[in-house]
């Protein structure tokens, strides 16, 4: 485990990343912790690196900078999410007697609103924390090999769109792991079925062989270059995946589309609210246009960098008019 009872210090261990009391024991936290470790940080990392990672926590080299950023980070994304998927549980006790609360003389239950922001807070940073131990071991991957053969990297490697923090280039997100999970689940439609009308079939298809490394990007005949090429292709499927999302639910939030107002009389003159129908129409209609703009930006960029590849797209069976009179009209 990345927390120990050895250096638990009455929870000094894990106050740099969630404020707790030193009464917090590492027998009531002990389970929380290992099993977020187990969900979450082991399918992320694989195993090789999940014992790199326990190495470096059990014995940091010295002279070694980039480990205490490594460790710390993932300590960061445990604590809080173990806070998060066990919020009920931390603030109850189990007995023979049952499900009991805990309470106190001098201190109170948190009121809901607050336990609602906690509750917000530890998943927020402990998802984000994930991302971010992605990004610096993938921006250190000299240093962490063992991280090549986790079934995460191989998957974000061959990805059109790979993490959290490149799709916030395209769409604003605040660089949140969660809310890119939730457009993770749009991006495979919009790659299959849109991408590919633009694309091509077979020119798609080649892009998928050359992410997978089966197939070597052709250089002499592209000015452009592989990485050039996907996060063009990136550009159009995160506008495209939001505008749908946001079709869907309103929102690339988790609650909803929310609009913030200043009203007098209210507690502390700031309230949010829900979005009108007619606010979210106008937040989807600018998403929409957004991912217009992508695709005629991704067409010129095939038309300009692709070579003699571009010609070889192919978007749909061609009539042939010869010696017909078949016009279109408008």
């Amino acid at each position: 485990m990345l927390f120990s009872q050895s250096k638990w210090d009455n929870g000094r261990q894990i106050s740099p990343f969630v404020p707790v009391s030193s009464s917090l024991s590492f027998a009531k936290m002990q389970a929380p912790l290992e099993s977020v470790e187990q969900q979450f940080l082991l399918p992320l990392l694989g195993e090789q690196m999940m014992q790199r990672l326990q190495q470096l926590t059990d014995n940091p080299p010295e002279g070694d900078k980039l480990a205490p950023q490594l460790t710390q980070t993932a300590r960061r994304a445990v604590a809080n999410l173990a806070f998060w998927m066990h919020f009920d549980a931390l603030n109850l006790r189990i007995s023979d007697q049952g499900f009991q609360r805990q309470g106190s003389a001098d201190w109170q239950g948190a009121y809901k609103y607050q336990e609602d922001r906690l509750r917000s807070g530890f998943k927020n940073a402990g998802f984000n924390a994930l991302d971010q131990l992605l990004d610096f071991i993938e921006e250190h991957i000299e240093a962490y090999p063992d991280y090549l053969t986790s079934p995460c990297y191989q998957d974000r490697s061959r990805a059109i769109v790979r993490s959290a923090r490149e799709a916030n280039q395209f769409v604003f997100i605040n660089s949140s792991h969660i809310v890119f999970m939730r457009l993770k689940g749009e991006f495979r439609t919009v790659e299959e079925y849109d991408l590919c009308a633009v694309l091509g079939e077979k020119l798609y298809r080649q892009l998928r062989g050359w992410l997978s490394g089966k197939a070597d990007f052709p250089s002499d005949e592209c000015i452009c270059t592989l990485e050039q090429l996907r996060l063009a292709c990136a550009d159009f499927v995160v506008k495209k995946a939001a505008s749908r999302l946001m079709r869907q639910t309103g929102s690339l939030t988790e609650r909803g589309l929310y609009f913030g107002s200043t009203e007098s009389g209210s507690l502390g003159n700031d309230t949010e609210k829900p979005a009108t129908d007619r606010q979210i129409g106008d937040r989807c209609a600018l998403a929409d246009l957004d991912a217009h703009r992508a695709e005629a930006s991704l067409r010129c960029f095939l038309n300009n960098y692709m070579g003699a590849i571009v010609g070889e797209r192919t978007t749909g069976p061609i009539r042939n008019n010869d010696n017909h009179a078949a016009f279109f009209a408008m």
